[in-house]
């Protein structure tokens, strides 16, 4: 059974991140953007598209979907490449995901389950 997971894009998290996509960096976007910054604590290796959340990498097929909430903000934050002092204007942002028991089994924290900040 999926275990539901509160992710928080901060504001200091956005600040920290304003410059991604701007400076050489385009192959490593979904690396170190905010949402992948937010959770890098729970998986080292994400990378984060406009629509999924790839645990592991981009080279794996363990994949979480992102809510519309979290999609509508990687469009504004990506829009406002140009403008990056706009982009600390943007509100912070708490969603959920489900993670799926494959990736808690790959992750080994199924003991531990309770430590995190889940739902």
């Amino acid at each position: 059974m999926p275990v539901p997971f509160k992710i928080h894009v901060t504001k200091q998290i956005i600040a920290q991140c304003k410059e991604v996509g701007v400076l050489d960096d385009v192959d490593i976007i979904g690396d170190i953007c905010p949402i992948a910054v937010a959770i890098k604590n729970l998986f080292p290796n994400v990378h984060v598209s406009n629509e999924h959340i790839f645990p592991f990498g981009m080279d794996t097929k363990s994949k979480i979907p992102l809510p519309k909430k979290a999609q509508e903000f990687i469009n504004e934050f990506d829009s406002l490449s140009i403008s990056t002092d706009l982009r600390l204007l943007i509100p912070e942002l708490e969603f959920e995901i489900a993670i799926p028991d494959e990736v808690i089994e790959k992750i080994s924290i199924a003991k531990d389950i309770t430590e995190l900040q889940f739902i």
